[in-house]
């Protein structure tokens, strides 16, 4: 494998500049490097593409720091609520925990929710547990090479997969949260009708457990039932037609995520009901990244069409605790 390519394309993948190219140079030049790797060819086959070859091993490499960065992207809708760890780096999957808290493991896939809830007491280490997912790199690749799509779509089209398995992931544990949680009670967890007060009460009620300045944190369509008996400011109305929702109550921000959808459904991850309410700098959402992951070039006579598949596999797994006092207000009228 060549070094000086993987690091030319780790670069592109994190945005870093290469001299004064652009990125359509970086792009062009990438997809001519992969093509000679592939043995001069822009089509991707059994022949060329499998366990040993220059190209293969590239994107075997390449693929980890693909799916690290997406989860670390500024946008990915998770971002300002998640700590996150690559054990690939030599981290352990654990997360020091002071004082009580509530750990939350959500495991999702094709439709089917279940979460786990284990009571930590006193401060503890918790390990989160991964799941292998997959990916299919193939058509990707193909596109790339044939010049259907750039690099930035090809890397985006790797990371999508493995970024919305872990953004549903942790809305099902977020949405995990009762009043019966440990550490929270009925002042923090509400559900049903909302009015103003009631919730400035609420974001009292986090911050004064914290310490901390809060936010208040839903789906779009969640914010946007904020305030709607009140009578709006300018800047407000400013919000409303460039947002679609106001992006401060009472002084309080206010943080729309994207939804996302459960991994092979059309059915949304996160209700548009819910809000939380969570101190600006807690990030309750844990996610680990096992970056060391396999490219496996799938037996084309498993195939009915004799047809070459090729899949990414590696670990993720993503929890939420609950260590500092939050707010969730969820089934609202």
């Amino acid at each position: 494998m060549d070094n000086k390519i993987l690091t030319v394309a780790i670069d592109a993948v994190r945005g870093r500049s290469m001299g004064n190219y652009t990125a359509a140079d970086a792009s062009d030049a990438l997809r001519n490097a992969f093509i000679e790797l592939n043995g001069g060819s822009t089509k991707i086959s059994p022949k060329t593409f499998y366990k040993g070859t220059p190209l293969f091993a590239l994107v075997q490499e390449l693929i980890p720091v693909i799916i690290e960065e997406g989860i670390k992207a500024e946008g990915n809708p998770l971002f300002a609520l998640v700590d996150y760890k690559n054990i690939a780096e030599g981290d352990l999957a654990e997360f020091d925990i002071e004082g009580d808290a509530n750990f939350v493991v959500a495991s999702v896939a094709n439709g089917i929710q279940g979460v786990r809830r284990q009571r930590i007491v006193g401060g503890d280490t918790v390990k989160v547990p991964t799941e292998m997912k997959i990916v299919r790199v193939y058509e990707n690749l193909g596109r790339l090479l044939a010049g259907r799509i750039d690099f930035n779509k090809f890397v985006d089209g790797v990371a999508k997969a493995f970024n919305e398995y872990i953004v549903s992931a942790a809305y099902a544990a977020l949405a995990g949260i009762t009043a019966n949680t440990y550490n929270l009670n009925s002042t923090y967890v509400k559900s049903g009708s909302m009015d103003a007060e009631a919730l400035l009460e609420l974001v009292n009620h986090v911050e004064a457990a914290t310490g901390k300045k809060a936010a208040i944190i839903g789906t779009k369509t969640a914010v946007r039932k904020l305030g709607s008996e009140v009578t709006y400011s300018a800047e407000q109305n400013s919000d409303l037609y460039n947002k679609g929702y106001i992006g401060k109550f009472a002084g309080t921000d206010v943080i729309a995520l994207e939804q996302a959808h459960i991994p092979g459904t059309s059915d949304f991850a996160l209700a548009d009901d819910a809000l939380f309410v969570i101190a600006a700098d807690d990030k309750p959402v844990k996610v680990v990244n096992e970056g060391e992951g396999l490219l496996i070039d799938r037996d084309p006579s498993a195939n009915a069409d004799l047809t070459q598949e090729y899949v990414y596999g590696q670990g993720i797994g993503v929890g939420v605790i609950c260590a500092a006092k939050l707010g969730y207000w969820h089934s609202i009228a």
